[in-house]
């Protein structure tokens, strides 16, 4: 049977924003998004440091530190940017780089999108951030068009090919806390609903088939190890269509956060995996963890090793934490 170890890590604002023409920068082009050559970007930022040399350093040795074959990466510009940052940064620490690297540009005012990293072999890959209420049969909320998009960033559905078999992913950042959990609840669970619709359309019985949602879906199940009735991901968790891989491999209460929130003091996982319940169903014991050596010293619930150069608030690797498993599937076969 296929396994194969995935992670997802919102990175936090892996953004590169200059105008490299008015610096000179000989090939690069006003806007960095039309920059075509990324070893271009990655020459600019040497010289620049656009990307900070200390936050994406510890980025990159939390990914690296997860070992995944697969990464869902969210809060990421642009394709260039991802190019960058794993040539400069993440190979610093990897004997082995990624070769796929797969994003489309979404929804979200700020620019920042989904990505996916992978060693193994891409099948297929598509976009849905151009989905709207009306397409996905989902009753607008008030003040809302039928022809609005639905997704904030985008719901990135990829299948990945394995010793012949294939798993697919969906990977999604769902609308933030901003504003208040209660008021932006809505809006998250909509979402939910649409992930879930995009799969039912996918697969006749999605309880049978091998997939994973995954990514930053800015809502947890749990906070300080207390269950919490009133989020936001229903339409994928409440009657089993989905499972949290965390609730089902790791045991103890206040060990699955993802994310401190420091204004209240609280922890919690806003980084999820839900598997499909053929996937829970072969990876009860699965090796599952976060890896949390990149958080802050503020972050005092982590007694343990941290990244050489961590700072009380800054530098850090992200205000998340990577969450990372070893999945075993079935998938569908590949045809030779």
């Amino acid at each position: 049977m296929p396994s194969l170890r995935l992670c997802t890590f919102n990175v936090e604002n892996l953004l590169m924003r200059c105008d490299f023409a008015r610096m000179g920068v000989e090939g690069a082009e006003r806007k960095l998004n039309r920059i075509r050559d990324s070893e271009t970007a990655e020459r600019v930022d040497a010289v620049f440091n656009v990307l900070s040399e200390d936050d994406r350093t510890l980025t990159a040795q939390a990914l690296a530190a997860t070992r995944a074959d697969v990464c869902a990466l969210q809060e990421v510009e642009n394709l260039v940017t991802l190019t960058a940052f794993h040539n400069r940064y993440l190979m610093r620490w990897m004997d082995r780089p990624y070769q796929e690297r797969i994003l489309y540009p979404g929804n979200d005012g700020r620019g920042i999108d989904v990505a996916l990293l992978s060693r193994l072999r891409v099948l297929r890959h598509k976009s849905h951030a151009g989905e709207t209420f009306e397409s996905l049969g989902i009753s607008p909320p008030r003040g809302k068009s039928a022809s609005a998009r639905l997704f904030r960033r985008d719901c990135l559905e990829v299948d990945i090919e394995k010793d012949g078999r294939a798993l697919t992913l969906f990977i999604c950042h769902f609308k933030s806390m901003h504003g208040g959990r209660e008021e932006t609840r809505e809006i998250r669970a909509l979402e939910a609903e649409a992930v879930r619709r995009t799969i039912e359309r996918r697969f006749a019985n999605p309880q049978d088939a091998d997939w994973i949602i995954l990514g930053d879906l800015n809502d947890y199940l749990e906070i300080d190890g207390i269950p919490a009735s009133d989020h936001s991901l229903g339409a994928l968790v409440n009657d089993g269509f989905a499972v949290d891989l965390a609730k089902l491999t790791i045991p103890g209460d206040l060990d699955r956060w993802s994310h401190h929130y420091t204004h209240e003091d609280t922890y919690s996982a806003l980084d999820h995996m839900l598997v499909s319940p053929s996937i829970a169903g072969l990876n009860k014991r699965s090796a599952a963890t976060y890896v949390r050596a990149g958080v802050p010293w503020r972050c005092a619930r982590h007694t343990g090793w941290r990244f050489p150069g961590i700072g009380w608030a800054h530098p850090k690797a992200s205000d998340h934490c990577p969450f990372a498993a070893t999945i075993q599937f079935t998938g569908y076969p590949v045809p030779g």
